[in-house]
């Protein structure tokens, strides 16, 4: 045989199924039955429940370590059966399908968009049963069609514009002190923050020394920022930059999020502040 034999397409799943239901299966089930030969690889099923700007954060920080070819199908959808629009979304590198409802705004942030297309339903998709489960009927099918070669256009109709919800952003309050937010919890109970290490620097100087800042959530106060989580004491509360370049507040060994009794993150503050106060920005 000459000549090099082409590699399987990939198919990446963003959702908040999680593992406990069939839906992930059944959606697995109508993607293997259009092209046997796809690879699927399961990025994230532990997105905050319909959280659509928190499924756009983990997105926005995973799809530039795919390979180019690879197609996103991202179901977060709190509007399903709504009126809402459904979307394949060309880059210059990667293919995105899901709901127009934000949850691609990061790639509209970090990827080179080439074009966004609205999917038409008919001969790519399954014929609709319900309007509950978009993820099985339409954007499974969809996003295989588009593994085994079919032109987006042949799909949809092109859109000039689409729903984004920009990612929150770090500040500086009235009291000096840069104030951020929980963005993700992962498994391991890290709190991950929506304070980029490159953000503290641009705020206190390049040369900041992050043992002389401190944070102050839910109460409590953290004092350092460190580099690896067997520099904080087992059981007690740190601060250090994940390989993401994100702030995260962890336990060496445990559960920050359990440690501070938490039952949701979208209420977490958390205020960064060093020995003097910095200037507030301008709202």
């Amino acid at each position: 045989m000459s000549g090099k034999t082409k590699k399987p397409a990939i198919i990446a799943l963003l959702t908040d199924f999680r593992y406990h239901n069939w839906y992930l299966g059944v959606m697995k089930g109508v993607i293997l039955g259009i092209n046997p030969q796809v690879r699927i690889i399961d990025l994230c099923h532990n997105v905050s429940a319909n959280d659509v700007r928190e499924g756009s954060f983990i997105l926005g920080n995973s799809f530039m370590f795919f390979p180019p070819g690879t197609i996103f199908l991202c179901v977060v959808d709190p509007g399903v059966g709504g009126k809402r629009k459904n979307l394949i979304v060309e880059t210059e590198n990667y293919y995105f399908v899901a709901p127009d409802n934000g949850i691609l705004s990061s790639i509209f942030e970090k990827g080179k968009v080439r074009r966004v297309l609205e999917i038409k339903t008919g001969k790519y998709t399954r014929p609709l049963q319900g309007s509950t489960f978009y993820g099985r009927d339409i954007f499974a099918p969809v996003a295989t069609h588009l593994s085994l070669g079919v032109s987006p256009d042949d799909i949809g109709k092109e859109l000039k514009s689409v729903l984004t919800v920009p990612a929150l952003k770090p500040f500086i309050n009235k009291k000096g002190e840069v104030s951020g937010r929980a963005v993700y919890v992962d498994t391991f109970g890290n709190i991950i923050t929506n304070i980029r290490e490159e953000y503290i620097q641009q705020v206190f100087g390049e040369d900041v020394q992050y043992d002389d800042l401190s944070l102050r959530l839910h109460k409590r106060k953290v004092k350092g920022i460190k580099k690896y989580y067997q520099q904080g004491k087992d059981g007690k509360l740190m601060a250090l930059f994940d390989s993401w370049g994100y702030l995260e507040i962890a336990v060496n060994r445990g559960s920050a999020y359990d440690l501070l009794g938490l039952t949701e993150k979208k209420s977490l503050e958390i205020f960064l502040f060093g020995k003097e106060p910095l200037s507030p920005e301008k709202e």
